[in-house]
Formats: structure tokens, sequence, C-alpha cells
């Protein structure tokens, strides 16, 4: 099963409540004794303030507190918390017991446990609501279709409107008897949807939904599936798949990268952004000059294209065209060089003198380093279309679309001159998909340094 948090982000958090632990110890001595511990009073009483540290961290690991907080209520939290503390007191205080360690301030004890207790539940709260105004706002939420029948479908859908704060934004809510394949693939390629729920009532067998073709539909498509159980929520067995609330999930996900992966190349695009907006800071006056001196018209170029799971984004360049590109776009339509839905002609008539410069250079994509950092594309991913191409998409092509558009990609190095089947582009979008790791970024922004080194 595919993780649906960051481990990265967990490790941060047990560190950050350890070094909270940590600091309880030096507060608690203070209250007790009037002044901070020495060497000496750290080697007294370091045993059980790391026994005790020690059990309160697995035990709010081992109820999932450094899982993910969104779907969890903070009476859940502060209840989850109680009872990781009363675990690790009872435990430490029989080892005190049983030691007969008459040393320790069993006042000091008190101090700590509590002091940890609550500075751990201070911070889980915190961050719970931090979160949640974070989603409230617009920010880290999902959109999602849900596909459903009766009462389920009107349960799920309710508790989406009535949990804002879960970042779950529900594009629609569709019963079953009113949906075909055609209408479903049509919705889910025309509207930005990243997950599709499936709630069906216990009784819907699959004469009356064949949901394996829907399933099939949405992996097609490059969207997350998460399946409803047809089984009595209220179970008390341990779900090894996901849960939303009392609703166990199984997840599907048509993209390779997990949480970490993510976070960890997110990371690489915002140093690598950075790095090439430095350099386009220092070529923007001699590029600007260039493209003045030699056509009118702007400096730079926006276009509208498609990324992550339909989202529109404007595209930034610098203008290697005439004015009126767009416009004679339509009068060489019978001269595109490639089969599909994208166009492309080698003897451009639209470019400029100094356009066939930049693009021979590749300097008229650095202005795309901004698009990177503000996270609408990733230093590598698959080419991004326009809105005009995604039109003519066929259901297979979608899965393109399910991660960020990239500066360079796998078509862009494996000889993007000599492939004019679009179907071709589509194979090495999804290669790169599937086979996707930080070492196959590495390789590509290799090749693509050699690609235009060579002038190719």
């Amino acid at each position: 099963m595919l993780k649906e948090q960051s481990t990265i982000v967990r490790r941060i958090v047990i560190g950050v409540d350890l070094l909270l632990m940590s600091a309880a110890f030096p507060l608690a001595f203070y209250l007790r004794f009037d002044r901070f511990p020495l060497l000496r009073d750290l080697q007294q009483y370091g045993l059980i303030v790391l026994v005790f540290t020690a059990l309160f961290l697995f035990s709010l690991y081992r109820y999932k507190l450094y899982h993910q907080l969104r779907f969890i209520t903070f009476f859940d939290i502060g209840k989850k918390v109680a009872a990781s503390f009363i675990i690790a007191f009872s435990l430490a205080a029989a080892l005190l017991f049983l030691t007969h360690a008459t040393y320790y301030s069993r006042l000091l004890f008190i101090y700590f446990s509590g002091a940890v207790f609550s500075l751990t539940l201070i911070t889980k709260i915190g961050l719970k609501i931090f979160l949640n105004r974070m989603r409230l706002k617009g920010y880290n939420f999902r959109q999602a279709l849900i596909v459903g029948s009766g009462k389920k479908l009107v349960e799920v859908e309710k508790f989406f409107q009535q949990h804002g704060s879960y970042g779950i934004k529900v594009f629609a809510a569709l019963e079953i008897g009113t949906l075909t394949p055609i209408k479903f693939e049509e919705i889910l390629t025309h509207n930005v949807i990243d997950e599709v729920y499936f709630a069906l009532d216990r009784q819907v067998s699959r004469p009356h939904f064949p949901i394996d073709a829907y399933l099939d539909i949405t992996e097609q498509a490059g969207k997350t599936s998460k399946i409803m159980l047809n089984i009595n929520e209220n179970r008390h067995s341990s779900c090894d798949f996901a849960r939303l609330a009392d609703f166990p999930l199984v997840v599907l996900h048509p993209v390779t990268l997990d949480p970490d992966q993510i976070l960890i190349k997110r990371l690489v695009d915002i140093v690598g952004s950075l790095v090439g907006l430095m350099l386009n800071a220092v070529l923007l006056p001699l590029v600007a000059l260039a493209i003045k001196m030699d056509s009118p018209g702007p400096i730079f170029f926006s276009q509208q294209r498609v990324g992550e799971n339909g989202r529109l984004f404007s595209l930034y360049k610098y203008r290697t065209m005439c004015i009126d590109a767009e416009e004679k776009k339509k009068e060489l339509a019978d001269q595109n060089e490639l089969d599909g839905a994208v166009f492309k002609i080698t003897d451009d008539p639209r470019v400029t003198r100094v356009g066939r410069i930049l693009r021979k250079l590749s300097l008229d994509e650095l202005p795309q380093f901004w698009n990177v950092f503000k996270g609408e594309m990733s230093l590598v991913g698959t080419r991004p279309p326009t809105p005009g191409e995604v039109a003519e998409y066929r259901l297979r092509h979608y899965r393109r679309l399910s991660v960020k558009p990239g500066l360079t990609g796998m078509w862009q190095v494996s000889g993007r001159n000599l492939i004019t089947d679009f179907d071709q582009i589509v194979a090495l979008d999804t290669k790169y998909i599937d086979q996707w790791s930080l070492w196959l970024d590495f390789k590509i922004i290799l090749k693509t340094v050699i690609v235009l080194g060579s002038g190719k």
C-alpha cells in the first residue's frame, strides 16, 4: 500500500516532540528545586526521563498521532494523548517502585510528566488548528468527485460539506442510476478532479453497478480512486488500508510517487528554480534588449497551459514569435509535423531571428523557472499541453496529466525532433510516471544539459 503521508514530515514532528520533552525536564527541575539541573542531576535522573520519554513517544506513535491529522477530531487527539500519557506514566512509576529509587523526587517526576503531557497536547491541538485554518482558506485541499447510491452517497457528501477543515472539496455527487461510463469519462476529463470516491450502499451488486469499468476509466484518466467498502463501518477490527473517519477505504494510486518522494522532488524543484531565476536575472537585460531590437511587442510571452489533473496555469517564456503568432497558427495547421494532439513546425515562419537563437539555446524557457518556483511545474515532468491540445485527447492520454508538467522530460531527451507520433510522446510520459525516481530525474537533467550543449 502506498503511503498517504510523508515519513519525512512524520519524523520531523517526532523530532519536535522529542525536543519539547527534553525541554520539559529542566522546566520541571526548576519548578521543584528553584534551579536548573547540573550534569550530576542529569546523571541521577536521566534513566527515568529516558524511559518515560521513550514510552510516551511509542504510545503516541501506536495511537497514530504521527500519521495524518486531517481526519482526526480534537476530542480524539485529546483522548489519544491522555491514553499515551497514562501508559507511559504508569509503567515509569512502576519502574520507580520496583527499583526502590528512593533518591528520586516523586514530585519532580509528577512535574516532568505533567509538563510533557501539557506541551504535547498543546502542540498537537495547535498543529491541528493551524492545518484546519489553512484548508479552510483554500490551501492544501483536494477536489473530489463522489459516485454512489442511496444513503451512503448522501452521508459522504454531507460529511465533506460539514468538515471543510478536512480539505476535501466536493465537485459533484453523482447517483449511479443517472451515470453512464461515457458521461463519467467526460466529467473526469473535462474538469479539475484529484480523486474519486465510490460510496455504494451494501445492497448494490456488480450487476447493478459494474464498478470495475469505472475504476478502469478512473485509472486511465490518471485519477486516484477511493472505494468505500460495502461492509459495516462500525467494525472494531483494524483496517490495513486507509480510513476516512469511520469509513474504511481502499486507495488505488495511478502515480508511483508517494508523499516522501513528492516532498523531496518539491525541495529539489525549489532549489533548482532559485538557481534558474538567478541565471535569468543575469541574462534578462541582454535578452530583453535583443528581443526589443529585433521585433515589436512584449519581452515575455504568456500562454495558458494545462497542469496537474487539468489545472490551468499561465506559462511564461521569452517571446520568440511575432505578436500575431496565435492567429497565424490556424493558417499553418496543415504543416504540422507531429501526428495527434500537439503542434510543431521545424522552420516555423512565425519565429523571429532572435527567437531562433533563444530557442536554439533554450534560453526562451528561462522564465518558466518562475512556474517551477510557484509549484505549477517541476524541473522534470511531462510536456505541458495547451487547452486546445487537451480537447483532442482520448481517454488514454489523460494519464500524462496526473503529474506536474516539467521544464524537461523523457520526450525532450529522447530525440524529440525525431518523434512525430503523439502516442509515442504519451508512452514516454507514462513511462516516466511509472518508473519515477530521484535518480531518473537526475539522469534526465544531465541528458538535458548534454542535449543543450550539443545544440540539438
